[in-house]
């Protein structure tokens, strides 16, 4: 990509944020992740003077406690996303707003299910913590050489790309949830408010992306169809250690290379694109 088609890129998006990014916040719902806790069933640990986690405490499905787990942990790579994001732009510009709001609505998922997690104890909330340290320090896409590849059109196609897969997975979650004994109250809400909230910001990431189209489509889809094939199951770039959680949600075909595969060739056919 040369010099000016990346000035031009950017000042067509700059000019188009402002508009997207207000209706981007109008669209969104703003749901409170405490209304669908069921704080009643925690209680303290054994620091307060309860008791501290034991496996006899899961009463889910252990697809929907691993599920949560490898969706809680791809969450957490909010870092991440979030300085892939922000490296070629400024953060007061209506790029950094767009991100940030983006961003918070992440976080708030991230709450939610850990929320979830620790009053239910759906797990192991000392290895849920290690894992996340891990994930986090670990990082997504984090190597040298990442800022060069990672320009104003792969990040939005990385980030459309992301979330086309995250909404499929939180509602495949969501459907098993529903038929499984011992599912918590108000958790299969919150998989779908999780799942709506990423369909949303697909949309306008994609509003972002035709913008970009208009300016050149050949090395937007080009792009497109990039991020798509290096696309990162839910789960996947996480932490070491959740070799099981990974296959019981495989087997479960909550997640599959050929679900994901599906996915992301429904979301380029919109623009005449295959994987």
């Amino acid at each position: 990509m040369t010099s000016s088609t990346s000035e031009d890129l950017t000042l067509a998006i700059d000019k188009a944020l402002p508009d997207i990014r207000a209706e981007y916040v109008d669209a969104g719902d703003a749901w409170q992740p405490h209304d669908y806790v069921p704080w009643d069933d925690g209680r303290n640990y054994a620091f307060l003077g309860g008791e501290d986690f034991t496996p006899e405490d899961v009463k889910v499905h252990p697809v929907v406690s691993n599920g949560l787990v490898l969706g809680l942990l791809t969450k957490d790579h909010l870092p991440s996303y979030h300085r892939l994001l922000a490296q070629h732009h400024l953060i007061e510009s209506d790029w950094g707003k767009f991100v940030g709001h983006w961003t918070a609505e992440e976080n708030r998922h991230a709450i939610a299910l850990r929320d979830h997690v620790v009053v239910s104890r759906t797990f192991d909330v000392e290895q849920l913590e290690a894992w996340r340290l891990e994930a986090v320090t670990r990082g997504y896409r984090q190597y040298e050489g990442t800022r060069e590849e990672i320009q104003v059109a792969q990040q939005i196609a990385m980030v459309m790309a992301h979330e086309a897969l995250s909404a499929d997975y939180f509602d495949r979650l969501a459907d098993f949830a529903e038929k499984s004994e011992g599912t918590p109250a108000g958790l299969v809400t919150t998989l779908r408010k999780v799942a709506n909230d990423d369909r949303v910001q697909l949309q306008y990431w994609g509003k972002l992306l035709d913008v970009a189209l208009d300016v050149n489509e050949g090395y937007t889809k080009e792009a497109l169809v990039e991020q798509a094939r290096a696309a990162s199951a839910i789960g996947a770039e996480t932490a070491e250690g959740l070799d099981e959680a990974r296959r019981v949600v495989l087997e479960a075909e909550i997640a599959t290379p050929e679900r994901d595969r599906e996915v992301l060739n429904t979301l380029l056919a919109r623009w005449g694109l295959t994987l």
